[in-house]
C-alpha cells in the first residue's frame, strides 16, 4: 500500500540535489492538517459552566472562542478578539442581558456578533450595522448538556451526521469527563487497534480485567490485523465477522481454559536467548479472578445497530467503542499543535430507575477512572513522545493508521471539498 495517493496534486517544494528547488506530491500523513478538520462539530465545554454573569474562553483547533448566553439563554461562541481593535473577550463584561461588551472601547455585541452600541461613543454612535463591526460566529448546539461548535468555514450540517448516536438517544444515560494530553492530535488517534495495545495498556486494569480468550488474543495478535471498511464515507471499522479483537473483548468464552492450554500465555523469543514475554504469568491469573466480576455485567446486545456507531473511529477524531452494555467514544480536540483536548463520552441505557441511578454512580466511582485516567492516558504519554514528522518504518500491525490517513483524505470535507474563506 503506498503513502501516496495516485494522482494526488498536492506538493510541497524541497530542496533538489543540485540546489534548485522542486516539488513532490505531499503523502497521506502530510495532508492531514496540524490543527485538526474543521468542517466538523466538536464538544467545547459543559453547559453549565456558562453563566448568565460572565464568558468564558476556550481553545479549539487553535483558534479561541468566546462562550457566553444570549436573550434565550442559550450557549452561544463568538470569535475571542473584538472587530475594533482586536482586544480579547476573554475579560468582557455583561452588562445588559446575553449582550457581550468589550473591555477596551465598550463595543457591545449580541450571540449573533452584530455591533448594537458603543459604550465609548455613546448612543449616537454611528458604528452600529455598519460594514466590518460584525463579529464571527460559530454556530452552537448544546445536547445533553455538552455545548457543540461548528469550526468550519462553511455551513455546518446537523450534527446527527458527526456526532454520536447515543446523544439523540433520549433513553441513553451519557456521562462526560475531559482530559489534556501534550501532543498532537494525530498519534493520538492513529493508535487505534495497532501492536502497542498489549505492550503500553499491559497494567491496566482495562486489560487485566479482560476474559482470557480476550487476553490472549490482545497478546498473540501479531502482525496480522483483520480488514477495514468505510460506512458512510465516515466511519472507520473492521468488517463484520472478520475476528478483530474487539469480537471477544468484553464477553466470556466457554472455551477458556482450552484457549489457554492450546497457545500457552508466555512467547519464547530466541533472539533473546530463549527469553520469554510476558516475564511473568500473573496477569492471566489476575484475567481468571476478574472474572468474578465480569459476571456481574455480561453483554446485553450493542447499544445500537446502527453500523455507522460500532466499534471504529469517526470523523473528524473520534474513537468509538460499543461494549454492548456501554459504549466508550474519545473526541479528539486539537487545542493547538502541541496539546490536544481529550472529551470523553461514556453511555448507557437507562431504560430504568435502578440504571439511571447506577451508571452515573459507577462512571464517577470506577468506570470513568479506569478509562480515562488510566487507560487512556497511558495513550496520551506515548503520543507525547511521538515525532509525526519522523520518516517510519511500519509494520503489517501499522494497518490501522495506514486505513486512517486514506480514510480521511478521500472523505475528510476540508480535503474532499475546499471551503470558502469565512
Amino acid at each position: 500500500m503506498g503513502s501516496v495517493l495516485e494522482g494526488d496534486l498536492s506538493v510541497q517544494e524541497e530542496q533538489g540535489a543540485e540546489g534548485r528547488r522542486r516539488e513532490r506530491p505531499l503523502s497521506m500523513r502530510e495532508r492531514i492538517p496540524a490543527l485538526g478538520l474543521k468542517e466538523y462539530w466538536y464538544p467545547a465545554l459543559r453547559a453549565k459552566k456558562v453563566t448568565a454573569k460572565r464568558p468564558v474562553t476556550v481553545q479549539l483547533l487553535g483558534e479561541k472562542l468566546v462562550f457566553f448566553r444570549d436573550d434565550n439563554n442559550e450557549v452561544v461562541a463568538l470569535h475571542h478578539t473584538c472587530t475594533h481593535r482586536g482586544a480579547s473577550l476573554a475579560r468582557a463584561d455583561i452588562h445588559f442581558k446575553g449582550k457581550l461588551t468589550c473591555p477596551y472601547h465598550g463595543w457591545t455585541f449580541d450571540g449573533k456578533g452584530n455591533l448594537l452600541a458603543v459604550l465609548g461613543e455613546g448612543p449616537q454612535s454611528t458604528l452600529p450595522g455598519s460594514k466590518g463591526t460584525k463579529m464571527r460566529n460559530y454556530p452552537t448546539r448544546t445536547i445533553k448538556g455538552t455545548v457543540f461548535v461548528w469550526m468550519g468555514d462553511g455551513p455546518a450540517v446537523p450534527p446527527e451526521e458527526d456526532l454520536p448516536f447515543e446523544l439523540f438517544d433520549p433513553n441513553i444515560v451519557v456521562m462526560t469527563g475531559q482530559h489534556v494530553w501534550k501532543a498532537n492530535w494525530r498519534p493520538g488517534i492513529e493508535n487505534f487497534t495497532d501492536s502497542h495495545v498489549y505492550y503500553v495498556h499491559r497494567n491496566s486494569l482495562e486489560v487485566l480485567m479482560q476474559s482470557p480468550p480476550a487476553l490472549l488474543t490482545i497478546l498473540h495478535q501479531g502482525q496480522n490485523r483483520p480488514p477495514f471498511h468505510v460506512v458512510n464515507g465516515r466511519f472507520l471499522c473492521f468488517k463484520p465477522g472478520e475476528g478483530s479483537v474487539l469480537d471477544y473483548m468484553d464477553r466470556e468464552k466457554d472455551d477458556s481454559k482450552a484457549a489457554v492450554t492450546k497457545r500457552g500465555f508466555q512467547d519464547v523469543y530466541p533472539a533473546l536467548g530463549g527469553a520469554k514475554w510476558p516475564l511473568s504469568p500473573w496477569r492471566l491469573y489476575v484475567s481468571t479472578v476478574c472474572g468474578l466480576f465480569r459476571n456481574m455485567f455480561k453483554p446485553t446486545g450493542p447499544l445500537s445497530k446502527n453500523p455507522e456507531w460500532g466499534s471504529g473511529s469517526h470523523l473528524p477524531g473520534t474513537l468509538h467503542i460499543d461494549y454492548h452494555r456501554w459504549s466508550y467514544t474519545r473526541y479528539q480536540v486539537p487545542i493547538d499543535e502541541k496539546t490536544t483536548n481529550n472529551y470523553f463520552f461514556c453511555a448507557w441505557r437507562g431504560d430504568t430507575a435502578w440504571q439511571r441511578f447506577f451508571w452515573p454512580l459507577y462512571f464517577r466511582l470506577f468506570f470513568g477512572w479506569k478509562m480515562i485516567r488510566n487507560f487512556s492516558s497511558q495513550d496520551g504519554e506515548m503520543a507525547a513522545i511521538t515525532d509525526y514528522s519522523a520518516p517510519e518504518r511500519l509494520s503489517q500491525s501499522d494497518l490501522f493508521p495506514r486505513e486512517w490517513r486514506r480514510f480521511v483524505v478521500e472523505h475528510a470535507r476540508d480535503l474532499k471539498r475546499p471551503t470558502p474563506a469565512a
